[in-house]
């Protein structure tokens, strides 16, 4: 996928899309006596974006590795709004469905413990996948140093503003690490490196599309010196781009009075928008590896290996901040 676009920035740290940390979660998994794997997925979203990649990620990958996906269960499609116990009931349902292994995306980094928990007594392993848990126990972590994103996002910004000012955060739901993690990244770059710089922040319940058009929309009124908008992700950055349209505060990448706009997924859409000078940048987040190594380490708990906490792996990557190719101003090349 990264060969479609232009250049590559490294993380200012060791930004790893496939961070992942081995949690004991009690128990060794009975290896079954099937030759392939029956793994049960359970995710919180459906979106197009990022979630359309995995899809296709996940499909391409059970074939390679050799396992039967049973699912996936999505929760805001099954019950909008009230995620995380939908979540618990589909852990439930697909154990007893006779699933060996679980991949869990938590709508709620807390509210997924007694999922976990339910897991863990029936000796089915869970590998998370994208978000990480604060309660429970699992198996394996595939996530991406989320924290990374905000600071390279908000570093992006300030570094090509045209003068100082504020910076809009348009923030996914903060029940989620990743959310929390964003934010983190972005505030503390701008607070160290940036000092007339400042951080506007508005919450979007649910990573909802309409509600973080509307906090967009709300700094594009409220803030005068709005030079730069950070959303944690990139399904709204189209009505993002319509509302400045609306209120007449749009001008393409490059031109005067331009307000800056950086997303988080890395999605070809994006790339379409840099392209055409909609958008200013969008971090990459690696979809096909977070569906390989999530299956990958669920087969592995399947057939009992066993991981240590802490223990490092070689397949560590940075994420790839996506941005016009230097001289050129057709955004990221193929």
């Amino acid at each position: 996928m990264s060969t479609l676009f232009g250049r590559r920035v490294r993380a200012l740290s060791a930004v790893v899309g496939t961070a992942l940390l081995a949690v004991g979660c009690g128990g060794s998994p009975t290896p079954s006596g099937s030759t392939t794997p029956k793994i049960g997925v359970v995710l919180t979203y459906n979106l197009p974006g990022f979630w359309g990649n995995y899809f296709k990620y996940e499909d391409q990958y059970r074939t390679q590795l050799g396992v039967e996906i049973v699912g996936p269960k999505v929760a805001n499609v099954e019950a909008n709004g009230n995620e995380a116990a939908q979540q618990i009931l589909d852990v439930r349902s697909l154990i007893a469905q006779g699933v060996q292994a679980l991949i869990i995306n938590p709508a709620d980094s807390a509210a997924i413990g007694p999922a976990l928990d339910y897991a863990k007594r029936k000796g089915v392993p869970v590998v998370t996948v994208d978000v990480a848990r604060s309660q429970g126990s699992v198996y394996m972590i595939v996530r991406a140093d989320n924290t990374a994103y905000g600071t390279k996002s908000c570093d992006y910004i300030a570094s090509h503003a045209t003068s100082p000012g504020t910076i809009a955060m348009v923030e996914g739901d903060l029940t989620s690490l990743n959310a929390r993690d964003r934010a983190t990244g972005c505030q503390a770059v701008i607070s160290q490196k940036y000092p007339n710089f400042k951080v506007q922040a508005y919450q979007t319940k649910d990573w909802g599309t309409d509600p973080a058009v509307q906090n967009a929309t709300t700094a594009l009124t409220a803030i005068t010196d709005l030079r730069g908008i950070y959303v944690h992700w990139s399904v709204p950055e189209d009505g993002i781009i319509a509302a400045e349209k609306q209120k007449n505060k749009y001008s393409d990448v490059g031109g005067s009075n331009h307000i800056m706009l950086v997303g988080n997924d890395g999605s070809p859409h994006e790339c379409d928008l840099i392209r055409s000078k909609n958008l200013d940048a969008t971090i990459d987040q690696p979809a096909d590896k977070y569906a390989y190594y999530a299956i990958f380490y669920a087969k592995q708990a399947v057939a009992g290996t066993k991981y240590n906490d802490g223990q490092t792996t070689d397949h560590n990557i940075d994420p790839i901040l996506l941005v016009p190719r230097a001289g050129r101003g057709s955004g990221p090349g193929g």
